[in-house]
């Protein structure tokens, strides 16, 4: 049986290293959030090609090109899970809530339409930026395959590729630009932990709150009512006899028939 010489830690069964390929999946360590994968996906793509910078998507332009740009294009609630969840009670008072959440994440490459000025750039009139563009698209899906693991390892629940979309092409600034987007559908995961006496304080409170508001509203409403019916509590009452009070009309009309 082989023996490590040097000391040096065996693989772990839920190491990147390991061979899995008739084997369990790899599990991830942790819960990846959307801004966290993004952060994730910046630093190692950076490291790689720091002259193709990831920046978020906004209306106006970008101090360099070409550059990769970031947006959430949805997020919705799993299919499997359209509700938080009981995950665990622990010590019979904790509780931890969970939910999963659909991403549809967009990174796109960004080029300047430059054409063509000589023969030996391409003098046939086609627009270099959009060459450089679908290259580069290319690189980065190659990317985003091979790191995929990584992106699992670190707490992503779920990481498939989703569709590319049409080209297309606008302006920024008056400067036209080339645009590949790519999507993703990433799966992520919130957790919530809490109480059950925090839950049943809570409650509480709110029942306690709710009932005083209750009883504002209705002293101010009885208080209201009370205005504007008039009160006629040993008020003198005058009876007045209308056939005796009424004037005779009788020699005001002479020549009535």
């Amino acid at each position: 049986m082989a023996q490590n010489a040097f000391g040096f830690p065996e693989p772990r069964i839920n190491d990147v290293s390991v061979n899995r390929a008739f084997g369990a999946p790899l599990q991830a360590a942790g819960n990846l959030s959307y801004l966290e994968f993004i952060a994730v996906v910046k630093l190692l793509w950076e490291n790689i090609h720091p002259d193709i910078p990831i920046k978020p998507n906004h209306g106006g332009s970008y101090a360099s090109f070409p550059a990769i740009i970031y947006g959430l294009e949805i997020r919705k609630p799993h299919t499997v899970e359209p509700k938080p969840r009981s995950r665990q009670v622990v010590e019979n008072d904790y509780m931890i809530f969970g939910q999963r959440f659909q991403n549809v994440v967009s990174f796109s490459v960004i080029t300047k339409a430059d054409k063509a000025s000589s023969e030996s750039n391409l003098g046939d009139g086609r627009y270099v930026g959009a060459e450089v563009a679908d290259a580069l698209a290319e690189v980065f899906e190659d990317f985003m395959l091979e790191y995929t693991p990584v992106f699992k390892r670190l707490g992503a629940s779920e990481l498939v590729y989703a569709r590319r979309l049409a080209d297309a092409e606008e302006s920024r600034s008056n400067i036209d630009v080339i645009k590949r987007t790519i999507t993703y559908l990433l799966t992520t995961e919130k957790l919530i932990q809490t109480s059950v006496s925090t839950i049943e304080k809570v409650a509480i409170d709110v029942r306690t709150a709710m009932a005083y508001e209750a009883s504002l509203i209705t002293s101010r409403q009885e208080e209201l009512f009370n205005k504007s019916t008039p009160d006629y509590t040993d008020t003198p009452i005058e009876i007045v006899d209308l056939y005796s009070a009424t004037p005779s009309l009788s020699g005001y009309f002479p020549y009535a028939i």
